[in-house]
């Protein structure tokens, strides 16, 4: 085997990893992407609806869990409360 059959095998090798991975990596958008579908229209605790305004992307809160294929949305009053619960725990168990 000569260098050009050797360059020309290694071309062939580094294009089809990169093949491979631009597959998987398009694979797993599109599974994000389906996991924006099941997203809310209101708050997942105390179904206020949420608003589509820049502000209000900007302040809820959004939380994935892509096993269980779950999408939860939080409002700002609702993630102060769970900070608040959380500080009180805290305390409790010092």
């Amino acid at each position: 085997m000569d260098k050009k059959q050797k360059k020309s095998l290694k071309r062939a090798q580094k294009q089809k990893k990169r093949k491979e991975d631009s597959r998987q990596e398009q694979e797993r958008v599109a599974g994000q992407l389906s996991m924006f579908e099941r997203l809310p229209k209101s708050c997942s605790s105390c179904d206020c609806p949420f608003p589509k305004t820049r502000d209000a992307h900007m302040a809820w809160q959004v939380t994935v869990r892509t096993k269980e294929q779950l999408v939860r949305l939080f409002c700002p009053s609702c993630q102060e409360l769970a900070k608040q619960i959380g500080g009180k725990k805290n305390t409790d168990e010092v």
